[in-house]
């Protein structure tokens, strides 16, 4: 079974940031309007859940469904890469291995900051179209918020392609040409059932999410619905920070919420690079040894700092972002082929502890070539069968 094919909810709208809500606390479960839920009831940890966390704490093997094309005629092109942040280290290992995926076949890639600003991000769209770029590639905002630079691009024959604002399940506007995505649904659902164990059933979760991404919002409520599903006993409470105050509102929102809640003991930032500000806040208010740490992406830094076991990180929902960005940049060639995309692919996903964290090589090398997933190397050879030149 094809390890990252999940069935996809609806889209819920993005709360703003840091809204400030009452929970209602009822009987059997309950819900409020924007900016926190929570459940009750029994507890135990369902069969489902320790089968699902069982499947997915192995190695997992990549099984993409595009076929081969033929991209000799692509040498010499550039296309322009749009990363709303270029400081997230998400969004930079994804841009990184697609640069060396696109080179590998002669295609250069030109790096245009979104600096987190929507203005950004659609100046950006309107340089590559002065260049006369052959492709745009727009990493993490969501389709809407580049709609009208986007258009502007089709119009001068130049495909804009989005990656990481919105699940490659979704349907896509006109102006967009191909999407590709991480599995949201799977990665907030293996988040969920490892606090579900962890607890007993019994977890009070603080989720911490990025209201700006889409997809972080998607996550979220995999998360959550996870957690209404197989553990009536938990509880949670969520909190937005956009992308571009994670600096200065993430340390500030965790010590709010842990002091207003003692009793939480799970914190779930949906995307890895959020640890940077939580963790020191979780510290600082002396919770280092009752507060445990989920989260998502599993980048280098952050997969080296739950290895020590000093860190209240204790699993992580790691994605093969080196496949990720061999995915996108294989969108960009099929798009600039004439060949259709591919459609609800995603890179493999894989559940991380202390421990397992610990019997992995931890190095540049190791977190580009897909070691800790379906294996070194897999990935380059895999699309290098694919590409012919």
């Amino acid at each position: 079974m094809k390890n990252t094919r999940m069935p996809r909810g609806r889209v819920i709208a993005v709360a703003s940031a840091l809204a400030a809500t009452t929970a209602l606390i009822l009987s059997g479960c309950s819900t409020s309007s924007a900016g926190s839920t929570t459940s009750s009831g029994g507890g135990g940890v369902p069969s489902a859940v320790t089968t699902q966390l069982t499947q997915y704490e192995a190695a997992q093997k990549f099984d993409f469904s595009g076929s081969q094309i033929n991209v000799a005629s692509l040498k010499g092109k550039t296309i322009w890469w749009i990363p709303q942040d270029a400081g997230n280290p998400f969004l930079a290992t994804v841009e990184q291995n697609a640069k060396t995926a696109l080179a590998s076949v002669g295609v250069k890639v030109v790096q245009c900051d979104g600096k987190s600003n929507p203005v950004d991000a659609n100046n950006c769209i309107k340089q590559g179209i002065a260049q006369k770029v052959a492709a745009i590639e727009v990493d993490g905002p969501a389709p809407a918020t580049i709609s009208n630079a986007a258009q502007a691009a089709k119009a001068a024959g130049i495909p804009v392609l989005v990656g990481a604002g919105i699940d490659a399940s979704e349907s896509i506007p006109s102006y967009i040409a191909a999407i590709s995505s991480q599995p949201y649904e799977l990665t907030g659902q293996l988040a969920a059932d490892w606090v579900i164990k962890d607890s007993n059933g019994k977890g009070n979760v603080l989720v911490e999410t990025t209201p700006d991404v889409n997809g972080s919002e998607n996550q979220a409520k995999a998360f959550e619905a996870q957690l209404k599903k197989y553990c009536p006993a938990c509880t949670y409470t969520e909190k937005g920070v956009t992308l571009g105050n994670w600096a200065s509102q993430l340390g500030p929102t965790t010590s709010a919420a842990l002091s207003k809640d003692p009793t939480i003991n799970y914190v779930f930032p949906v995307f890895d690079p959020m640890t940077q500000f939580t963790n020191p806040a979780i510290q600082q208010a002396g919770k280092a040894n009752t507060v445990k740490v989920v989260t998502a992406n599993g980048n280098l830094p952050f997969m080296k700092e739950m290895a020590t076991g000093t860190s209240p990180t204790k699993a992580m929902v790691g994605l093969d972002l080196g496949s990720l960005g061999y995915q996108e940049a294989d969108q960009v060639l099929r798009v600039l082929t004439g060949s259709q995309p591919v459609k609800n692919d995603y890179p493999p996903a894989r559940l991380f502890t202390v421990d397992s964290a610990k019997k992995l090589t931890l190095n540049n090398t190791t977190f580009a070539d897909s070691s800790w997933y379906a294996g070194s190397g897999s990935t380059s050879k895999l699309f290098a069968s694919l590409w012919k030149q």
